[in-house]
């Protein structure tokens, strides 16, 4: 490992004022131990431009390696399969003949430093690389020795996941133009956009050869080659004019943006601690959630849908590229908590997807990279319960409704989420004020209670199987939890309160909770619903601070556990093939420091747990929540008491309507549980 640099890092970091200089990109992007990137990105910015390693990881980037492919600009960061993007890869070279080109180059791995919307490293040609970057256009500084050899390969058909086709034109002044299609996650569904790209260079001489293009130059000692790339779902002219607009602004100018926007979206939650390991986690876990959606709309607003066809926003930005499937859990309640005017724009972006003709996975004309969608119905429930959404549910009632006849019922996890997409569908009907579908709708939810009885009533050796029963990555033990709805239902089904509790111990004890997936995440909270809610208490503070025994990768479990921290502040932040799943494991934690958690998205209930910070000061619109952890230590990690402004609570639920509105929620901690609090 390279990680020796970290105190360099960490100087460097320190040279920037507020809260980015907590952000640490290196984070997660080792080996498979996040797949997250130090890309020099902006907040949901649509290029990513970010070394491509020898081997390629999901996101292109593996801190293990110190041999890179290129500069590429675009990925998605933290999902699975192969990952998706890594177009436009340019590799810097510096060659005794031009006419022999490496397939890498080796970096120097301790001049490496990414920090929020900037990266740099020197490679053993002597070139030293700078990437920054707006929304929609990346900026490449090159800086080369003195050569007579010096170029740019420019290859125009890389891509992580399938590659179907390019097209570029060479214009006169050596502006590349053209499209580029290929594959979505796991090769599900194709994207298509536009881009345009400049090289700052006089008497260049191009070569092509198909889809790489080599552009030779000589260059003095130190000289600076500016390379802009911009991209757009529209057309090419629309790329070019984003491309003109930029380069209007020098590189550090938009270094200096960048780290501004990051420090206004930081900015939302400010917490304090002495633990600077902490800190650095939790603003570099925030930093990740808001890799994605992009935002995709050009200034004039205008789009192209996932259909193929373009649009006009309502003045608002059109965000894409959606893992649904896994923020609904977490990122996208967190994005409602601390981001709700964004949070907005995805919903109604969400009501556009719709219209659009939204399928599960992706389409084969998507406008950008995207992943799956499916329990979007529950992120627009729980943004009207919110009241964060910005339009009728009954605008697209007759889609959801079309949705539902294509609910999967084919494996026993299908009928538990398209269980739970239907109690989403009956809770619309209901607002709505259709009866006649809520009961239809309710009924259809509470069919799962045939499957429950039959899979996951009584647990035996066959339980403890990954995919058993055709599960998608996971186990029996792991997907029985996944009726949030309807606690009560399978509490009955157990043999009441206490008998859930013991089950959950023995899930627990007996070492079957997987947190490097999706499944079972929220299971560490359901003992808010027993009579000990000290329990979450204890084990979430073991799962963010203590070494534990980690058996399960994504498809199998090991025949020996990781034993290690689950989250740690360096590049293998995450335990084995956890991913970070487009920020929804980054959000399990940000939400698990705080002191609250989204156990139930369509519903506005949040589970209390004992925060990680002395006090915690959240931006809302109306006036700041405030989180006050007192007598916080590594000991006194139990709940005693709890205050919402000023009135003492004796529930481990409180609802989000509240706390969204500010106030101040206090909690008094002691070494020892109170078993009376909360239950």
């Amino acid at each position: 490992m390279f990680w020796a640099c970290k105190e360099q890092i960490q100087e460097e970091a320190k040279n920037q004022n507020g809260l980015v200089g907590f952000i640490d990109p290196f984070i997660s992007t080792a080996d498979d131990h996040g797949q997250t990137d130090p890309a020099a990105a902006i907040p949901f910015g649509m290029v990513k431009p970010a070394p491509d390693t020898y081997p390629l990881a999901h996101s292109g980037y593996d801190y293990s390696s110190d041999e890179i492919l290129g500069f590429s600009n675009t990925r998605f960061s933290g999902v699975g399969c192969r990952g998706t993007g890594g177009n436009i890869r340019i590799l810097p070279l510096v060659l005794d003949n031009l006419d022999t080109i490496p397939k890498t180059i080796k970096m120097e791995k301790t001049s490496e430093i990414a920090q929020a919307g900037y990266y740099k490293v020197a490679l053993q040609n002597g070139v030293t690389c700078q990437l920054t970057a707006t929304r929609q256009v990346s900026y490449h500084k090159y800086t080369f020795p003195k050569t007579m050899n010096a170029g740019l390969k420019i290859d125009l058909a890389s891509s992580f996941s399938a590659f179907n086709y390019e097209k570029h034109t060479v214009l006169p002044n050596g502006m590349i133009t053209g499209e580029i299609a290929a594959a979505t996650v796991c090769n599900e569904g194709n994207y298509t956009f536009f881009y345009a790209l400049s090289i700052d260079k006089d008497k260049v001489k191009i070569d092509e050869n198909g889809s790489v293009l080599i552009y030779s130059f000589s260059t003095s000692s130190n000289e600076e080659i500016l390379v802009h790339c911009s991209l757009s779902t529209v057309s090419v002219d629309h790329a070019m004019n984003n491309l003109k607009n930029a380069q209007a602004h020098s590189f550090e100018n938009i270094v200096e943006l960048a780290k501004t926007d990051w420090e206004n979206h930081m900015q939302k939650v400010v917490v304090e601690t002495d633990d600077l390991s902490k800190k650095r986690l939790f603003y570099t876990h925030l930093y990740h959630t808001l890799q994605t959606p992009f935002i995709i709309d050009e200034p004039n607003n205008i789009y192209r849908g996932s259909d193929g066809k373009l649009y006009k926003t309502d003045n608002r930005n059109y965000y894409h590229g959606w893992s649904i499937w896994d923020t609904f859990r977490t990122k996208m309640p967190l994005f409602s908590l601390l981001y709700p005017n964004k949070f907005k724009d995805i919903t109604v972006s969400l009501k556009a997807l719709y219209k659009q003709g939204k399928v599960d996975w992706a389409t084969e004309t998507e406008p950008f990279l995207t992943v799956r969608t499916e329990h979007a119905i529950i992120v627009l429930l729980d943004a009207h319960r919110k009241g964060l959404l910005p339009f009728s549910l009954l605008d697209v009632y007759e889609e959801l409704k079309q949705e539902a006849l294509g609910y999967s019922y084919r494996s026993p996890d299908q009928i538990l989420e398209s269980s739970y997409d239907s109690w989403a569908l009956a809770q619309i009907a209901s607002e709505l004020g259709f009866d006649d579908d809520t009961n239809t709708y309710l009924n259809k939810a509470m069919d799962y209670k045939s499957i429950w009885r039959e899979k996951f009533k009584t647990m035996d050796e066959k339980s403890d199987i990954m995919h058993g029963d055709g599960l998608y990555e996971g186990t029996l033990w792991q997907y029985r939890w996944l009726v949030p709805f309807d606690i009560n239902g399978i509490q009955k089904m157990m043999g009441g309160k206490k008998e859930f509790e013991n089950q959950l111990d023995r899930f627990f004890e007996e070492e079957l909770f997987n947190i490097g997936n999706q499944p079972d995440i929220q299971v560490p909270y359901l003992y808010a619903y027993t009579e000990s809610p000290w329990k979450t208490q204890k084990l979430v503070h073991t799962l963010l601070n203590e070494e534990t025994n980690n058996w399960y990768g994504t498809h199998e479990k090991w025949s020996t556990p990781i034993t290690r921290k689950i989250f740690k502040d360096d590049p293998e932040g995450f335990v084995k093939e956890m991913d970070d799943d487009a920020g929804t494991m980054s959000s399990w934690y940000i939400w698990s420091t705080l002191g609250l958690y989204p156990i139930f998205p369509g519903s506005t209930e949040m589970a209390l747990t004992t925060p990680q910070f002395k006090k915690i000061t959240i931006e809302t619109t109306e006036k700041p929540l405030q989180i006050i952890a007192k007598e916080l230590s590594e000991e006194n990690i139990f709940i005693q008491k709890v205050f919402w402004n000023g009135a003492e609570i004796n529930t481990s639920i409180i609802d989000f309507n509240s706390v969204a509105k500010g106030g101040t929620l206090i909690f008094e901690l002691g070494n020892t549980p109170n078993k009376n609090w909360g239950n």
